[in-house]
Formats: structure tokens, C-alpha cells, sequence
């Protein structure tokens, strides 16, 4: 156990990136440097792997206890005589009473069904059906289609999305707005703006644009974006993907889909390290906070926002055998940098044309929608912009996101209601609860002592699962960081449910 009895931090990840973002550098009076609110439950290092949970949304000077979570009641109806645990406040937001009421008012069919036995327990098999487990591996939900792509070469610099797209045509059957179909290639280490990807609903949609651009050429009409000819041609989802991310060594793009290469001992350099770097997200978390020293930002202030929502889109999560905890650490800082400073000259009106309302919704949706993102990243983002309640459900965010802290990989499964979610938490909760009990004297106070420093929501779940943070834990990767906890959540459940 470190000193003070705290849980032990990573230092490696954050110690490049900690020190860029406001938002995720805590000063000594427990306010961040840009004046944000942090939780009381917050970790107290400046250097986290773990994200920060800015929620509650109490100033650091309100009083925080440390009060057990209440036992789950089998009725459904909250116990009066007990305040729902809400991140160890003795007095919960309105907003919070609120979703617990809403959970607790009328219990869920599907819960019904799950606790219809004498004893109200499930057995561990029926827990465990994929029809009632409520959790998820969120990375490995991410869609991967090889949609028709057409690339735009030789785009004036400034190029907006919206001309891109008049540029096609309106007939032109591109990929709904949602899912961002342009993607204006920034390199980002200088802000150049490179090439322009189309994505079509199909590889025939494409090749009819492609055809059309030929024969208006053919008859003699040059089109250009701006006043400069623009060359149209037909590509591929891997020539998007190498552009987009250019700096992955060692694999071939088969599609959207990366084939790794066998490791080269001769040439280090020319093996695979991740799909982005953490440098890359650093210089474009520079572009925006001093854009005036970067020339191709400053005349076109959008680009590195879109080239992050292009990030966010195509970044392939579902390869979670190559993505690791530092790494996704990085792509997160990234966003939440550029959101608070877009959010903040949206509000200032600073510039209207190209850093609008709109850019930051796109940016917003891209960013809650991101299959790599956990339940407390999204909750962080929400609470930066004053996401309302309903909007998260819509993006599939369980109630009391800012609990899960020690949930790398664990995502509430989509449709799945919200009671049924929070019945096995409160079973995770309780039975390490006893777990912890059980132990030897001293044992018990080390862990009762950790638990003070981090949310006990999840109970004593942490403690199953023994992280040990540090550069080790950086490292793992997003199919190790899964692997345990799903191994967790089975071995607490074991305990907890009868087995037949």
C-alpha cells in the first residue's frame, strides 16, 4: 500500500499530455486551473491513467461523506430511511434523486423475469445468459463497413466540408451526416491539409461519381473547388485508413481492417507501435489552444476539429489486441482539450463561420458515439457541456456513469433497462462488501482505507480486479483490461448467485 493509504496512480500516461490540458491538471485549492468544479472522490495525482470524474457537481467546499451504499431492496422501492448512495454525498443532486426514483418507481419486465424465484436471486447460469447479463466489451461494438470511397486531390487548403459535399452534387448518394462521410486529411503534427475522402453507401455510388466528374471533363467543363481543378478518382477504405493514420508501421490496411505484419527484428522502427501516437494528439491539442503559431490553423481554425471527429469515426476500437490504455488515454485528453476550447469560443462567438454551433455538436455526437470512450470519459464530456440526462441515455450511458471509475473496458449493453443494470452492481456492491468483511483485520483496514481515496459504487470491485497501476498498466492492452474485469464480474457473481 503506497503512502497515505491511497490507491497506487499511474504516472507514465498522463505525464506528457497532463500538463497541456487545463481540464486535466487539478490545482491545490480542488479547483483545475481553467476554474472547473472537481469531484471530492477524485484522485488527488495530477498524472492519471484513470480519467478524472468531475461529478458530483459539488464545489470542494460543500461536505463530502463517506456513508456504505444502501442495500439492495428486492421490492424495487427505495428505502426511505436510507438516501440513495450517490458517490458517497450524504445529500444528492436533484437531478440524481431524480434517476433513482425513475429506476426504483417500476421495475423493468425484463427485470421481473430475471429475479422471478423464492429467493429473488437468479442462478448464476440464467446471470450469466446473454439475454439478461447486462455488460458489454464497448471497443469490440465498433462497426467496421467497407463503404465506397472517392478521393479529392489537389483541395485548396481552406477547403469546407460543406463545398466538398455541394461539390459531389446533390444526387450523390454519400453516407447519412451522422456518420461523417468527409474526411479532409490534416497531417497533424503541421495542420496541412492534405487530400479529401467521400464516403458512399455504396462502391457502385461511388464509381457514378467518379463517372460523372469523367465525362464532365470529356465535354470539356474542368471542376474545381474554389479556383483550382480538383482531380476526382476512385479509392479504397485502406487508402483512407493509411492517410488517416499514417504513422501506423507495420501492418497492411485490408479494408478498415489492420493486418499486422510479422515482427521485424532488423528494422525496430518499421514495427507496429499503435495507430496514433501520443505526440500526434499533443500538437493537435497545440493547433487550437495557440493556433496564431500555426499558420494552416489559423486560416482555417475547423480543420482540426474535423480531423479529430475523422480520428474518432475511423479509428479502428475493435482491435483491441493493439490499442492500450495510454494510447486511448491520449485520443480522450485529445477530445476533451478540443471540446472546452471550442465550447468556449462558441460561446464567445469568436469566430461564427468556421467554429459554430454545428462543428461542435458534430464534435459532441462523435465523441459520445466513440465505442472506445468508457461510461466515466462520457460522463466527464458531459458534464463539461452540460449534457442533459436524456441526451446521454440516447448515446447509451448507464445512470451514475460518474461511478464507473474502474471500468476500462465494461459498458452497459445497449437496450438493456437501467434497473436491470443497476441490480447487478448492487450485487457486485453487496458481495464484496461481504468479501471485505471476511477478511483479516488488517487486511480489511488497508482496503477500507483505499476505498476512501476512490467511489465504492461498484463496492470492492477494484479490489478484485488488482490493478497495479504504473507504467504496467499503461500498457495493457484493451483485450487484457476486459479479459479481467468480465473474469471479475463472473468470480464475484459465482459467490453472490446460488449455482443450482
Amino acid at each position: 500500500m503506497t503512502s497515505a493509504g491511497r490507491i497506487p496512480q499511474s504516472q507514465s500516461c498522463g505525464s506528457v499530455l497532463g500538463l497541456l490540458s487545463p481540464v486535466s491538471s487539478r490545482g491545490a485549492d480542488g479547483f483545475g486551473t481553467n476554474g472547473l468544479h472537481f469531484s471530492p472522490a477524485s484522485s488527488l495525482s495530477g498524472n492519471l491513467t484513470e480519467p478524472r470524474s468531475y461529478a458530483p457537481r459539488t464545489p470542494a467546499s460543500e461536505h463530502v461523506g463517506n456513508s456504505p451504499p444502501p442495500k439492495f431492496d428486492p421490492s424495487g422501492i427505495v428505502n426511505e430511511s436510507h438516501a440513495p448512495y450517490v458517490l458517497g454525498l450524504e445529500e444528492s443532486s436533484p437531478a440524481m434523486m431524480l434517476a433513482v426514483q425513475d429506476i426504483g418507481a417500476t421495475r423493468s419486465t425484463e427485470l421481473l423475469t430475471l429475479t422471478n424465484t423464492p429467493t429473488g436471486l437468479p442462478l448464476l447460469a440464467t446471470a450469466m445468459a446473454p439475454n439478461h447479463f447486462p455488460f458489454i466489451e464497448a471497443p469490440r461494438m465498433a462497426n467496421s463497413f467497407n463503404h465506397g470511397v472517392v478521393k479529392l486531390k489537389n483541395i485548396p487548403f481552406s477547403t469546407r466540408r460543406a463545398e466538398v459535399i455541394a461539390f459531389l452534387g446533390r444526387n450523390s448518394k454519400i453516407l447519412n451526416d451522422s456518420e461523417e462521410p468527409v474526411h479532409i486529411i490534416m497531417e497533424r503534427v503541421t495542420s496541412k491539409t492534405m487530400d479529401a475522402y467521400v464516403e458512399f453507401v455504396s462502391l457502385e455510388e461511388a464509381m457514378k461519381a467518379v463517372d460523372r466528374h469523367n465525362h464532365n471533363l470529356q465535354s470539356g467543363r474542368v471542376t474545381r473547388l474554389g479556383d483550382r481543378p480538383v482531380e476526382v478518382e476512385l479509392s479504397s477504405q485502406a487508402s483512407l485508413m493509411k492517410d488517416l493514420f499514417p504513422l501506423a508501421r507495420g501492418l497492411i490496411w485490408d479494408g478498415v481492417t489492420p493486418q499486422f505484419k510479422p515482427y521485424n527484428h532488423q528494422f525496430a522502427w518499421e514495427n507496429f507501435r499503435g495507430f496514433i501516437s501520443e505526440e500526434e494528439m499533443v500538437m493537435l491539442i497545440k493547433h487550437v489552444e495557440v493556433p496564431h503559431r500555426s499558420p494552416y490553423s489559423k486560416d482555417c481554425p475547423q480543420r482540426p476539429y474535423e480531423c479529430l471527429i475523422s480520428t474518432l469515426k475511423k479509428f479502428p476500437w475493435y482491435a483491441t489486441d493493439c490499442i492500450t490504455i495510454s494510447q486511448r488515454h491520449a485520443v480522450y485528453i485529445g477530445t476533451e482539450r478540443l471540446l472546452s476550447v471550442l465550447s468556449d469560443k462558441v460561446s464567445r462567438g469568436v469566430d461564427a463561420v468556421n467554429l459554430g454551433p454545428q462543428l461542435q455538436a458534430r464534435l459532441v455526437n462523435a465523441a459520445l458515439a466513440c465505442p472506445g470512450f468508457t461510461p466515466l470519459m462520457k460522463d466527464n464530456i458531459s458534464w463539461l457541456l452540460n449534457i442533459p440526462e436524456a441526451e446521454q441515455r440516447f448515446f447509451g450511458q448507464p445512470p451514475f456513469a460518474h461511478s464507473w471509475r474502474h471500468q476500462y473496458s465494461l459498458a452497459p449493453k445497449p437496450g438493456i433497462p437501467l434497473d436491470v443494470i443497476e441490480w447487478y452492481v448492487s450485487v457486485i456492491r453487496e458481495q464484496t462488501n461481504r468479501d471485505m468483511l471476511g477478511q483479516s483485520h488488517s487486511s480489511r483496514t488497508a482496503l477500507q482505507e483505499k476505498g476512501q481515496q476512490t467511489d465504492m459504487h461498484w463496492g470492492y470491485f477494484w479490489a478484485e480486479l488488482g490493478y497495479s497501476f504504473g507504467p504496467q498498466f499503461d500498457q495493457m492492452t484493451l483485450a487484457q483490461v476486459a479479459h479481467a474485469e468480465f473474469s471479475a464480474v463472473e468470480r464475484i457473481l459465482s459467490r453472490a448467485l446460488p449455482q443450482a
